[in-house]
Order: structure tokens, then C-alpha cells, then sequence
């Protein structure tokens, strides 16, 4: 998530009243030696992937390099925001690696197998590697992380998310083969456990507890964690043992460079002066009134990374009034003008978006986009047949009460820079042509973080869902999550919809996915569950004195194992 982050979730509820549609399904669930590539019309993502560079590699050397956003927690088994998979992505290593047409090819994993219902899969693992303290990676390490993901003293978010309602077990078979049961078929698995957030990390460094692994988590990867001085930067150094790269890395060895330097510079205009002054040699996050001449300057070279999943969107909430009817919904977006609000604000850095789901997601379809284009008649039509009628002022009234929407956002570093706010206020100033009454209200994050999933407690909030499969629609949107923190933040009832993607996920055949994902899609878009606004991006802003930089496809990761500082 973005505004929002992706933040701490309490436990699923089991999923006994599906059971019976499950163990119809679970017939449909194949084998599948690595994942199925993606649909035709759509990859993971846009833009990313190991790229072959010109020029001999150089070691040695520091990287500096600048972010919008500080993680909470560097251990992304916990609590699971975006900053702390960008970062732990330098130093965690995950059971798989996904390239961007969708397939994955191994990395701790060196293979795999999958049981024709789709129940158990069965891992063998690459041995002679070792965490950084010393720890052997083998099984028993593999079952120990996912006891940690799935333990609830953890207060795992985004791990728990994905993997509680489908869990059965892990257990070592021997000691490099881990067996994974679990209660239903998940064709997407494999693709969910090539984020870093299912990075393993050390069993010993684990048992330290939470908030020391906060601090200080240990992986294989190819750098270590060395300091943590917080409001400043983290720093790793090079782990001169590495020999676990996954199989699409392009350097096969340890890391090039001696170490990072992991800035936090929330400020877009500094992270932007530091990259042109030379102070870093590469940013996160291109401030948008930048773009243009990051992409024209001879000594920068910029990557753009559309990610898969929910991208970034306008929570709407379905359970009070006024979002509760459908028809205020729709008037919301035919009224809101989002394509044109991105753009004003984001000045063509980023696309716009007008579907349930990322154009870079897999089984996207582009049937259900831009239902709700700019069109105040519609809206002000709409609006009049949900008994909402205009007041002297130009706000709408009901049963005496004016329609308002409050709408909450954070204001923590990072969390909503200039162009951010500026399209809410493009939104805004739209919306109130057909009789909204917006009102925003920033937030500190603690605040923010305690308001955001309180029923009533606001009307609409921004936020997103990063993720390689289709099936974050699920999470986004299914009565099992209902009012879980950061994944049902609509509070959506809708059992045809999570019938639907249960189906999905349930067979790997590929014609059944791309019929059901794309019903689904129908189905939130004809709802206007939500605004869509765009998809999430990862701009890179690089000194052409680095090479080899690339970026992950499941979470748009940047990736510095391969990078190296031209002396």
C-alpha cells in the first residue's frame, strides 16, 4: 500500500461457510512445475526484470541512495509495508523468483512439485547456504519462517493476509525438502512467495523476538544488515559468501558493490537535488514535476515500473451512508474526473487508471475500464434518483443532512507528497459540481492508522494493494476480510464476487482463470466499489555512473545485487 501502508492485519476468520464451494472446486487444481505464464494481453508489471548491461563490472565501492519512505520494522514478516520490502529485498533471499511474463524460475528452491488437487507442494531446496550468522538454510529454517509469518504474536499483515485462509502446514520431509499443505487449491502461490515479503530469514536471529528482528533481521542475501539509525538511513554491507542469487540474476557471485548507504529523504525536491548534485547515485521516487527532466538529462537514466495488483485507488465506504447506495457511487465517479485529476497533478509521470486492477496485472482485461468517464449529467442524474437534492449553497441534501464525505489521508513522512494531495484536491473541487460536499482530513499516522478501519469513521480514503496475482482483488474485497485493517477498507458484502475469485484461485486452468478474474473485475467496476486513480509506480532515478540496477517484478523492488559504481 501507499498512503495507506500495509499495515498490521488481525487474523483471518476460517473459511468454514466456503467450505462446501472448496472442496467442489479443489478438482480443478493441476500440477504446475513453475508458474504459468501470464495472461496474453498482460505481464507482471511493466518494466522490470535483469537487464544485460554493456561494460565490464567494477567491485568496490558505496552506493548512496535516496527513499520517499522509513520502514516501521525491518523484519517484512512483520506489520508489511512497501519501504520494508524495498529494502529487505538487499538482504533477504525468497523460495522463488518471479520473471516478468509471469513465470518463476528457482532461487532457494531449486525445484518443485505440486500435487494434482493442488493441496501440497512440495519444495527442494538449494544447499550449502548459509544465513549471515551462520545458520544453515535447510527444511527445518523453511518451516520455521512460515511458524513466524503465521504466528500471530508476530502481527504479521500482509503475509498472514495471503496465506492464513489457505494454511494447513509445513513440516521438513528431510533435510532440504519442505512439504506445504494447505486447506484449498491457491494456484497463485508460488507467484505470492517470490515476494520479499516471504523472505527467509535466520531461525536463530528469529528467536530473538520481535523487536530485536525489528531492528536487526538476518537473511542469505547478498548484503548485510549493518546499522539501523533511525530518521536517517540504514546501512548494509556486502556479504562476501553470497552464492544463493535466483536464477534470472544476471551476476551469479556476490555483490559488486562493498555497500548501500539507505537514505531517507522524504522531501521530493531533495531527493531530487541530491541525485543532480551527485550527493546519491540513485533515487526513489522521481518528484513528478522532475520527470521530464530526469528523462531528458544526458547523465540520468530512469526506469518506470507499473506494478501489478489494486493500484492506487479511492476507498469507498459501502457500509454507511452515503456510499452505501450504489448509484452514489457511480455518481462519485462519473463526477470525480480521476483520469484528468492524475493527470493535472502527476504531469504525465504517471498513467491513469480506470479498472478494478493494475493494467500490468495478470488476466487484466481492459472490457470493464473507464465505465465511469467525466460526465456531471450522469452524475447529477444519478444522484437526483438517490433522493440527494441540490441546496441553496450547491451541496446536496437528504432527509436534512448535506452530503458530505470525509475523507481521511496521512500525513507522515512520505506518506502524501505535493502531487499527491494535489489530485485529492482535483477530486475534490470536481466532485463538488455535482453536489459533493468533500471534506479532507490530514492525519498524523498515528491517528491515521487508528481512524482508518473504524466503521464510520470515514467516508473515503486513498490507498493501494501491490501483489502479482489477481487474487489481491480478493483480499481487497471479500467478506472475509471485511473490515480487516487495510484489506476490506470498503467493507464490500458481495458473496457472488468472493464466489467468483474463490473459483479463480481454486484451478490452474488458465481459460476458467481468465473468464472468472475477468467477471470479477465486471463485477467491482459495475459496483464502483471504488475511484481508481492509477496504477502504482517505481520511478528510479539513476546516475550514469551505476549500472546494472534493475527491478524485481512482484513488489517493483529495486535491485543492487548486480549494480555496480563505474570508477
Amino acid at each position: 500500500m501507499k498512503s495507506s501502508l500495509k499495515t498490521r492485519l488481525t487474523a483471518l476468520a476460517a473459511f468454514a461457510a466456503l467450505a462446501a464451494l472448496t472442496a467442489v472446486l479443489s478438482a480443478c487444481g493441476g500440477s504446475k512445475s513453475t508458474a504459468a505464464a501470464a495472461d496474453t494481453t498482460s505481464v507482471v508489471g511493466v518494466g522490470a526484470g535483469a537487464k544485460k548491461v554493456e561494460g565490464t563490472p567494477v567491485k568496490g565501492g558505496t552506493l548512496v541512495y535516496g527513499t520517499d519512505r522509513e520502514p516501521t520494522c525491518l523484519d517484512p514478516h512483520n506489520f508489511g509495508d512497501m519501504p520494508q520490502t524495498y529494502v529487505s529485498r538487499q538482504y533477504l533471499d525468497s523460495l522463488v523468483s518471479m520473471q516478468p511474463d509471469g513465470t518463476v524460475v528457482p532461487w532457494l528452491a531449486t525445484s518443485w512439485d505440486i500435487s494434482k488437487d493442488g493441496l501440497t507442494y512440495t519444495f527442494h531446496l538449494k544447499k550449502g547456504v548459509k544465513f549471515t550468522d551462520g545458520t544453515d538454510f535447510d527444511a527445518d529454517a523453511v518451516v520455521a519462517n512460515f511458524k513466524q509469518i503465521l504466528d500471530p504474536e508476530t502481527e504479521s499483515s500482509t503475509d498472514l493476509v495471503y496465506l492464513d485462509p489457505i494454511w494447513k502446514g509445513a513440516k521438513a520431509i528431510d533435510k532440504y525438502t519442505v512439504e506445504i499443505d494447505l486447506k484449498r487449491p491457491y494456484s497463485p502461490l508460488l507467484d505470492v512467495l517470490g515476494q520479499a515479503f516471504f523472505g527467509m530469514e535466520s531461525p536463530k536471529a528469529m528467536a530473538r523476538g520481535i523487536k530485536e528482528n525489528c531492528v536487526s533481521p538476518v537473511g542469505t542475501g547478498p548484503f548485510i544488515l549493518k546499522d539501523w539509525k533511525k530518521g536517517q538511513q540504514i546501512d548494509l554491507v556486502r556479504n562476501d559468501n553470497y552464492n544463493s542469487p535466483p536464477a534470472d540474476a544476471n551476476n551469479q557471485g556476490p555483490a559488486y558493490l562493498e555497500g548501500i548507504t539507505w537514505r531517507f529523504l522524504p522531501d521530493p525536491s531533495v531527493r531530487w537535488q541530491a541525485l543532480k548534485s551527485g550527493e546519491v547515485q540513485a533515487i526513489f521516487s522521481i518528484p513528478p514535476e522532475d520527470f521530464a527532466a530526469a528523462q531528458s538529462d544526458p547523465d540520468i537514466e530512469v526506469q518506470q515500473f507499473t506494478h501489478a495488483g489494486i493500484g492506487h485507488y479511492i476507498v469507498l465506504d459501502d457500509s454507511e451512508p452515503p456510499f452505501n447506495d450504489i448509484k452514489v457511487r457511480q455518481a462519485f465517479n462519473y463526477a470525480a474526473n480521476a483520469p484528468a485529476a492524475v493527470e493535472s497533478a502527476y504531469q504525465g509521470a504517471y498513467p491513469v487508471a480506470t479498472s478494478a486492477v493494475s493494467s500490468g496485472t495478470p488476466f487484466y482485461t481492459s472490457k470493464y475500464a473507464n465505465l465511469y468517464p467525466h460526465n456531471l449529467a450522469k452524475a447529477e442524474k444519478l444522484l437526483d434518483e438517490a433522493g440527494w437534492k441540490k441546496g441553496a449553497n450547491g451541496v446536496r441534501e437528504k432527509d436534512g443532512k448535506p452530503l458530505t464525505v470525509k475523507w481521511i489521508y496521512s500525513t507522515g513522512p512520505g506518506e502524501t507528497p505535493p502531487a499527491e494531495l494535489t489530485l485529492y484536491q482535483n477530486i475534490q473541487a470536481a466532485a463538488k459540481e455535482a453536489g459533493f460536499d468533500v471534506t479532507l482530513v490530514p492525519q498524523p499516522q498515528a491517528k491515521y492508522l487508528e481512524e482508518a478501519n473504524v466503521p464510520a469513521d470515514f467516508d473515503a480514503e486513498p490507498t493501494y494493494w501491490n501483489c502479482p496475482t489477481p487474487m489481491c482483488m480478493y483480499i481487497v474485497s471479500s467478506e472475509e476480510t471485511y473490515n480487516q485493517l487495510f484489506a476490506n477498507m470498503s467493507k464490500i458484502k458481495n458473496p457472488e464476487l468472493d464466489q467468483t475469485l474463490l473459483a479463480a484461485a481454486a484451478t490452474t486452468d488458465r481459460d476458467k482463470q481468465k473468464t472468472l478474474y475477468a467477471k470479477a473485475q465486471q463485477i467491482i467496476a459495475e459496483n464502483a466499489y471504488w475511484v481508481p486513480t492509477y496504477p502504482e509506480q517505481s520511478l528510479l532515478g539513476i546516475s550514469k555512473s551505476l549500472k546494472g540496477v534493475w527491478i524485481e517484478p512482484s513488489e517493483g523492488e529495486p535491485v543492487f545485487s548486480d549494480a555496480w559504481l563505474e570508477s
